[in-house]
């Protein structure tokens, strides 16, 4: 493949898309890892080749019980982070964010918890910032990282800058009253310091043949001549940097695939032994050929009749434990591992003890949420560029506040006697309520104030008086 082909992927980016799958699988669950057939379930016998043995796997395969429990971690996960609605603070012009950060309806608050869910499973996203100019409004895109295929940094001004993003998209054709998926590629480039975004598609009338530039265009920000650098993010478990990070999922991933293992050698097993086998000793051949062709009925009601030292009875293998061991060592793993959804802890906690242990069990949460809220910062900052709203930061914070403080009466007793004192202003008092929870922290710390001096007076004994004057 030729180094100036558009559709070159970057050798990394090859080996942690296979990763990627294997992840992404597992999140999406049993139906996901079953449809896979034999690629996440060794096959039984594999160099044998008959029909029997092909039948055997295929039952191997349908006994086998997946159980969603990475899956279910992530939802969790996703459920700490966004237990309290995000705080978006931007200025007028950039209010449509709320409702429609994409240009397709999509809330920033929606699409953020779609970029944290792609963060928590692949470590990796992309934030692209461009311009429609029908609406003339800045939206933000996201790019999930299989679609994110190749980059190039260069040290520009004594730091390492975006060169080149390359974008692969899929866009829907008409075709009658269907569609057809097709293709494009697009091309993000900083060239002699100016950035340049290009589209790629296939020539020919039937789109058969090479890549080649069907657009080009130079985006610039309002009251400027170009862009000076490329409006383009990545977001990671780690950093934000172009390095490819480890899944905070892999780990889990591996030990509950190896959970399914288990549980297919398991299922197997019962199956295979767990019926219970009657057996006749002590016949003599005729009475072997008479039983043979009368049959045998057993049960309570249906007395055999059997020679001189003749006996019945049952057999039943003795449970094997082994792969139900496994099965169990491999889920304690995975609560340690942080499944905390698969089996909770019902002992009673101080709210001391209760927030050591959420600071150790969502330190990589809080990472990912971090870069989350970092990536929307910088995606927001050049919204209002491309806007020209110079001066004017517009800020979009994820809380990271994952378990609900328990607010003690001393402690709001305290602040409330601090403030009625003038020992802390009232801002201090509103915030210091909201990270309590006492007051929503949603709410505008200025609405609160006036609303707390301008309330009306509560007259004692409204309502519930005597009828004196």
């Amino acid at each position: 493949m030729s180094n100036y082909d558009i559709t070159f992927i970057r050798p990394e980016q090859k080996a942690a898309c296979e990763i990627w799958k294997k992840i992404r699988d597992v999140c999406k669950g049993a139906e996901a890892i079953k449809s896979a057939g034999h690629e996440y379930l060794p096959k039984l016998a594999p160099s044998d080749k008959s029909a029997r043995n092909r039948k055997r796997n295929e039952d191997y395969l349908t006994r086998a019980v997946f159980y969603a429990i990475t899956s279910n971690t992530k939802i969790g996960l996703l459920g700490l982070a966004f237990r309290k609605d995000p705080t978006l603070t931007a200025p007028e012009k950039l209010e449509y964010a709320q409702s429609n950060a994409d240009g397709a309806g999509t809330s920033i608050y929606q699409q953020a918890q779609q970029v944290l869910d792609n963060v928590l499973e692949v470590a990796r996203e992309g934030l692209y910032v461009d311009y429609a100019d029908g609406a003339n409004q800045a939206i933000i895109l996201r790019y999930q990282a299989e679609n994110i295929i190749n980059w190039r940094t260069d040290r520009i001004n004594g730091r390492d800058q975006l060169v080149l993003v390359v974008l692969r998209e899929c866009i829907e054709e008409p075709d009658g009253y269907g569609f057809k998926n097709v293709i494009q590629y697009r091309e993000l480039a900083l060239e002699e310091g100016r950035f340049v975004c290009r589209v790629w598609r296939r020539s020919g009338e039937t789109g058969s043949g090479g890549y080649e530039v069907s657009s080009e265009y130079w985006p610039k920000p309002k009251s400027e001549t170009s862009w000076d650098e490329i409006p383009f993010t990545f977001v990671g478990a780690q950093n934000n940097d172009p390095t490819i990070d480890e899944s905070p999922l892999a780990a889990l991933t591996e030990i509950n695939l190896g959970h399914y293992r288990n549980s297919a050698d398991y299922e197997d097993s019962v199956w295979f032994c767990g019926q219970v086998q009657p057996y006749i000793s002590g016949l003599d051949s005729m009475w072997r050929d008479w039983l043979e062709k009368n049959g045998i009925k057993v049960g309570s009601r249906e007395p055999l009749l059997l020679p001189k030292d003749g006996s019945f009875g049952y057999a039943q293998a003795a449970p094997n434990m082994l792969a139900k061991e496994a099965m169990d060592s491999k889920r304690d793993y995975m609560v340690q591992l942080g499944a905390r959804l698969i089996e909770q802890n019902s002992a009673a906690k101080t709210a001391t003890q209760a927030s050591g242990e959420q600071t150790s069990s969502t330190s990589v949460l809080g990472i990912c949420v971090s870069n989350v809220t970092e990536a929307y910062g910088r995606a927001l900052a050049w919204c209002a560029r491309y806007l020209g709203m110079k001066g004017e930061e517009p800020t979009f914070v994820i809380s990271q506040e994952f378990i609900a403080k328990v607010a003690e009466s001393g402690m709001v007793t305290a602040i409330v006697s601090a403030w009625q004192s003038g020992a802390i202003r009232d801002s201090d008092m509103v915030r210091a309520l909201q990270r309590l929870d006492i007051i929503d922290p949603g709410d505008s710390i200025e609405d609160v104030i006036d609303t707390i001096r301008n309330q009306e007076p509560t007259l004692i004994g409204s309502g519930g008086g005597n009828g004196d004057d």
